[in-house]
């Protein structure tokens, strides 16, 4: 239903209306000079190229009278975001699905699956305007973790339901809005709900502000999301495993492929196959030219699958179904201290052993569940890596028990979309 622009202010603290006005102030002349470099970015940039009307809040227009917005970010999260998409469909069958995201693959597979996609608006007054207006959404849905003070602004004052699906709430997040009172209230204020993955998830939103009222901790939705078998073709790869046992580390950032270089070419000598996921597939030349330089042989999955010891898999959307290949996989963003650890689910359904390094704090609660069940190994440093692979490599009986405790672990968090939906058709029943 919307709302005259402005007859919502009165629900916001004179903090918070003061911070909505800096934020709209320092966009605008951010904006301002970044759009000296739009024609160089369009000229290289596929999100340029692709999306600068969407970003102007030209989004393709929809007409239908039941409007869903879901947003999510990164592939983990667009995974999320299409399972809770056709739980949404099925419950709701006159509504219409429309999808924003800020990564082009992301994009591209949500049109593959008929969801009406585009680029999020920049976060400007005058772009979520323009995106509102043309959705009229009836709820807004926000997968995991992004959040912007115009947006929720909108819904805010267009008193459109929003709700957090599968939230995530880092402590760097907790903590810069910890800092930022008046921009936590703009932020936060405007959920219907907000459904998070764990305990420590729900304590920090309190931190901020948020009512323990509109908080619910439900687990994490990505145990009710497997992979289908057979839904990624991996013939290529299974002729080129070669029936080698095989150790996969996946969405490795920079820093943890120079700190693991040592022990992929251990593995890659020792006669093992080794997959190498860069988290950022972009870095796979690059990669695959420094693995040249210290004798090891590569090639990559969207070139080629060459006789080689390491394959490096520099596509989209193939990792989660490529765990399946390992007989031990180490899952990235883990072993460095500033990411915060990458999704263990993905190695758990597939009923590999899974191996991680100690910072995990993106799924700290499903982390710590693991470890209590003797379900993963977590690896100190890069010495730690090859000891554990090596360990559950050669003690087929470890592997086993690893596995079948993970499997107790995921049953315990299945559930989630059902709940999820289950909470969402309770409260629009009543708005």
């Amino acid at each position: 239903m919307a709302v005259e622009e402005g007859s919502g202010s009165s629900g916001l603290s004179l903090r918070a209306q003061a911070a909505l006005a800096l934020y709209r102030l320092t966009f605008a002349l951010t904006g301002m000079a970044a759009a000296v470099a739009v024609p160089w970015l369009g000229a290289y940039s596929r999100r340029v190229k692709e999306g600068f009307f969407n970003y102007l809040g030209q989004v393709p227009r929809c007409n239908d009278q039941h409007v869903f917005w879901i947003h999510a970010v990164s592939m983990g999260e667009s995974m999320v975001a299409c399972g809770f998409a056709g739980g949404l469909q099925r419950e709701f069958p006159d509504s219409r699905i429309v999808f924003t995201s800020t990564h082009p693959d992301v994009i591209a597979g949500a049109r593959r699956r008929g969801l009406l996609a585009a680029y999020f608006p920049l976060d400007t007054q005058l772009s979520m305007q323009r995106a509102f207006e043309r959705w009229h959404p009836a709820a807004v849905f926000v997968c995991e973790t992004d959040f912007w003070p115009e947006f929720s602004t909108q819904c805010r004052r267009r008193q459109v339901p929003l709700f957090l699906v599968n939230g995530r709430i880092s402590s760097k997040l907790a903590d810069f809005y910890n800092s930022f009172a008046g921009l936590a209230e703009l932020v936060f204020g405007a959920y219907t709900l907000l459904a998070v993955q764990g305990e420590n998830d729900a304590g920090r939103l309190r931190s901020v502000g948020v009512e323990s009222c509109r908080i619910k901790v439900l687990g994490n939705m990505k145990a009710d999301l497997t992979v289908a078998p057979g839904s990624v073709d991996l013939a290529a790869v299974r002729n080129w495993l070669a029936g080698r046992k095989t150790v996969v580390f996946g969405s490795l950032h920079p820093g943890e492929f120079s700190l693991l270089q040592l022990v992929i070419r251990s593995q890659a000598t020792s006669g093992r196959a080794v997959i190498l996921a860069p988290r950022n597939p972009a870095l796979a030349e690059e990669w695959r030219q420094t693995l040249s330089a210290a004798g090891v042989t590569s090639c990559r999955r969207s070139i080629g699958l060459e006789d080689s010891a390491v394959m490096i898999l520099d596509t989209m959307g193939e990792l989660a179904a490529v765990y399946a290949l390992a007989d031990v996989a180490f899952v990235g963003g883990s072993l460095t201290g500033d990411i915060g650890g990458h999704n263990p689910l993905e190695v758990i359904q597939q009923s590999v052993p899974l191996l991680m390094g100690p910072n995990c704090r993106n799924f700290s609660d499903l982390v710590e569940e693991l470890r209590v069940a003797e379900a993963m190994l977590i690896c100190s440093d890069a010495a730690a890596v090859e000891k554990s692979i090596d360990r559950v490599l050669a003690d087929k009986n470890l592997a086993e028990t690893m596995v079948a405790n993970a499997d107790k672990v995921l049953q315990a968090n299945r559930g989630v979309l059902s709940a999820t939906l289950q909470l969402v058709k309770d409260y629009l029943s009543v708005i």
